[in-house]
């Protein structure tokens, strides 16, 4: 059992690399394209106003925080999916794959609404302000 799930977390993990290689992108182009400094608040800032600087990095921030608590429900979705398929008929571990589907997904729908609703209250401040 562990070495089977330790073969299956290793293929996960050299999934990007095989599509990497799939569409011809290597490393440096990736560090290229994705780690661009003007990819970050930091490569941005410049000689903007202050208002530009500090709606930038709360922008960057709140983009970091929601991405990263969007990619662990969608993570808790599929781990839900994959212990509901494997419980077999048990339904004890069926009951808790469902919960964790379930809450998975009302945390998905949280985050999803959380984005909109940061996205629009920081419009509506530098908008008031410009």
């Amino acid at each position: 059992m562990k070495k089977t799930f330790l073969i299956i977390i290793g293929t996960i993990l050299l999934l990007p690399t095989m599509a990497f290689d799939a569409f011809g992108i290597n490393l440096t182009d990736l560090q290229h394209e994705v780690y661009r400094p003007e990819n970050l608040p930091a490569g941005r800032l410049g000689d903007a106003s202050p208002e530009t600087k500090i709606n930038d990095i709360i922008s960057f921030i709140t983009d970091l925080i929601l991405y990263a608590a969007g990619s662990v429900a969608v993570l808790m979705l599929i781990f839900g999916g994959i212990t509901y398929i494997g419980s077999l008929g048990n339904q004890e571990r069926a009951e808790r794959a469902k919960k964790i589907i379930k809450f998975a997904a009302i945390g998905l729908f949280v985050v999803i609404l959380a984005y909109a609703v940061v996205t629009n209250v920081i419009d509506l401040i530098f908008r008031a302000t410009t």
